[in-house]
């Protein structure tokens, strides 16, 4: 998570007009230290926006699993060890 979060931010820092007219006919921006920053900002704002996403989403699915009590194994098996009770040795 933090290796995508990171290299979202960079292309926002780092990312060079040459290459981005290479691979975008039309790119009108450069990454902060090569522009004004407004990549920077597109990208700080779609990072917030699937961090949100993904919280909103796997909130709700995560606090129904620890309900119904399947986020966690059972308390014998953590006490004999997960690998004899799921793998058998």
């Amino acid at each position: 998570m933090i290796g995508g979060i990171w290299g979202s931010i960079a292309v926002g820092l780092f990312a060079a007009p040459t290459y981005l007219s290479a691979s975008h006919v039309q790119a009108g921006y450069a990454g902060l230290f090569y522009s004004n920053g407004n990549l920077l900002a597109s990208q700080l704002m779609g990072t917030v926006f699937v961090v949100g996403w993904v919280s909103v989403l796997m909130v709700p699915f995560f606090a129904i699993l620890h309900y119904l009590g399947w986020l966690r194994a059972d308390s014998l098996e953590e006490i004999v060890g997960l690998d004899v009770s799921y793998h058998g040795g």
